[in-house]
């Protein structure tokens, strides 16, 4: 992967102010040099999350979660290092260009290249089909039952898949665009092997259906949805891109690169299901609207949503999958502070047939009626009731009491029990028994889930460091406190070492980095960037007692360091040579190598001479 260099990442971490940063999603107060607040990472009533302007990081003491500011929007909102860097350097007006570092990382930037030019040139191809195309009569017939007229086609790229996959054969050759390129974008499917072993020829994955196109914030295509035409058609309603380098349906919200700003200025999104909803209720100008990729609501959409707005009115359709989908948003919206509202519509509608029925003011009516999930969810309860006598009436207030017991605030809390009480004429005290049943048990599962991940990520961090090498973990150590190492270290021309001695990683990541012991923000940058088990490999690493020690202690380190890669070149060198076979060029070839390798080997030896620490080969 291409990589931003450090010194950016560092003037982002200094341009970041963190307790404004976090304090647009946690509620905190001052306490002496730092700032309190409950920790938006884990369920607790007494606040332990600690955010410390002068060190600009945040820690909770409860769970553990720690870090920069970078740190804190890829875990609050499920986004990658480089993603956060660059949102957080896009609001400090700093200008990021990523590094091309290595030759995989080449490689890589330049397939993910490639799959955004599939994507791009599909997706014109498609529109241009659907609006000039006979072979997409059809889908033209299908968008006007639809009321879609072909500006609002056109505004959204709409576009038709053709049904022979030779059609689009011809026009990979036009574009120039490789069939393998064309399988990793999802474009098309590469199927598995049959029982002989043998595997078909790719085919495009949509075939006569309506295109959507799928775009990432920034408004490149990146998937795409396909549509069926008539109820007849065989295949999903609507068959969607697999899992690609660009694409997750998990962190994705149909139409979100045109709707986050108006969302950001209502402070309020509508979500529905289906993109023509949502097509529909954008041109209508409900433009703070987005929706799911046919799958159930992620943690990730909910942070993504949660980053503009406070308040979710859902609008699913009025069916029994509309409620359960409902239900799955709220369980997953209200836990990160979201209010969560469900727009009620009538029954057999979707927000697109309310708006060709009825019109704009009906469906404005329906929002503006929006009313708390909890008081859907109880008329959903009655209106499949057997009675409304107090059995039935407890029954209710037990589900009900599951969905109470995830809000995190007190007084949100009292108030919901104070309504649901009264709605369901039952007593505070019953309801709030329920709510603490249910609280308990979420907690017990939360907190075995939280300790798994911490566990795991201990252990992780546990094997990283059993598997180094003592000497480079000592190396380690001693480069962490002292910036005069760290300086020699990065002179000492120490590559092939590191490359062929096991154990070294971590000395590698330390050797390659720009991490500077003197600099704090060069600390954080350096921590930031690195995957969580490493993270916590190297905070173990700096926790621990200082060392005593110079840079002759630690020339004597790496020279032992390097004594070990001549005396494995060397065994090996002599291994070969116990071989049968070997012709007499290559005997000589390997004789001068040991020869050659045991005066480095003797010169090591001679450079540890009178040091501290000297080793004893």
């Amino acid at each position: 992967m291409s990589r931003i260099p450090e010194e950016t990442i560092q003037q982002v971490i200094a341009a970041t102010d963190i307790v404004a940063l976090v304090g647009r999603s946690v509620k905190l107060r001052k306490a002496g040099t730092n700032y309190l607040g409950l920790c938006p990472f884990h369920n607790e009533r007494t606040p332990s999350f600690n955010v410390s302007p002068s060190r600009n990081t945040y820690h909770c003491f409860g769970c553990g979660a720690g870090g920069t500011a970078i740190r804190f929007v890829m875990e609050h909102d499920g986004l990658s290092f480089v993603e956060a860097v660059k949102r957080l350097a896009d609001a400090a007006g700093i200008r990021v260009e990523e590094e091309v570092w290595d030759a995989n990382a080449e490689a890589e930037a330049k397939q993910r290249s490639l799959l955004l030019r599939a994507n791009r040139e599909a997706a014109e191809w498609f529109h241009q089909l659907l609006m000039k195309h006979q072979l997409a009569a059809p889908a033209r017939e299908y968008l006007k039952s639809r009321g879609i007229t072909a500006e609002v086609a056109k505004n959204w790229q709409m576009g038709y898949a053709p049904q022979s996959t030779t059609f689009y054969r011809e026009w990979m050759a036009q574009q120039k665009l490789p069939e393998q390129v064309m399988i990793e974008a999802g474009i098309f499917v590469q199927p598995t092997e049959d029982e002989n072993g043998q595997v078909g020829r790719s085919y495009a994955r949509w075939r006569h259906r309506l295109m959507f196109p799928i775009r990432n914030d920034n408004g490149d295509v990146i998937a795409f949805s396909g549509r069926i035409l008539s109820a007849e058609q065989k295949g999903g309603k609507y068959v969607n891109s697999p899992e690609t380098p660009l694409f997750s349906k998990s962190k994705v919200l149909f139409g979100f690169d045109r709707s986050k700003r108006p969302i950001s200025k209502a402070g309020e999104a509508i979500v529905c299901e289906g993109q023509i909803d949502m097509i529909m209720l954008y041109e209508a100008g409900f433009q703070n609207v987005v929706a799911g990729q046919g799958t159930a609501f992620t943690d990730l959409h909910a942070k993504l949503l949660k980053r503009v707005c406070n308040e979710i009115v859902l609008c699913y359709d009025s069916d029994n999958a509309g409620y359960a989908a409902a239900e799955k948003a709220f369980n997953i919206l209200s836990p990160i502070g979201l209010t969560v509202k469900v727009a009620a519509l009538p029954q057999g509608e979707d927000p697109d047939s309310l708006l060709r029925k009825q019109g704009k003011d009906a469906l404005q009516a329906v929002l503006g009626n929006a009313t708390d999930f909890l008081e859907y969810q109880i008329r959903r309860l009655r209106s499949s009731a057997k009675s409304d006598g107090m059995v039935e009436r407890v029954r209710m207030a037990e589900q009900v009491a599951a969905a109470i017991s995830i809000f995190t605030g007190v007084a949100q809390r009292i108030t919901a029990v104070n309504k649901v009480a009264k709605l369901l004429e039952i007593s505070e005290e019953q309801l709030n028994a329920m709510v603490k049943r249910a609280a308990n048990e979420q907690k017990k599962n939360a907190g075995q889930q939280k300790a798994d991940s911490t566990v795991n990520v201990v252990d992780e961090a546990k094997k990283l460091l059993s598997s180094q090498h003592k000497t480079a973990v000592l190396l380690c150590q001693m480069a962490l406190n002292d910036a005069e190492v760290m300086h020699w270290l990065r002179e000492s021309n120490c590559e092939d070492m590191l490359r062929e001695v096991p154990g070294t990683e971590l000395l590698s990541l330390l050797v390659h980095s720009r991490h500077n012991p003197s600099d704090e923000t060069s600390q954080l940058a350096f921590m930031a960037g690195l995957e969580k088990h490493q993270e916590a490999a190297f905070a173990q690493l700096q926790a621990g007692p200082r060392l005593p020690g110079s840079l002759e202690d630690a020339k004597a380190s790496l020279y032992a360091l390097e004594f070990a890669r001549l005396q494995s070149l060397i065994q090996g060198a002599q291994s070969k040579l116990r071989q049968p076979g070997l012709s007499e060029a290559e005997m000589e070839r390997l004789q001068q190598q040991v020869v050659e390798l045991s005066a480095l080997r003797k010169e090591c030896l001679d450079r540890t001479k009178g040091t501290p620490n000297s080793f004893s080969p």
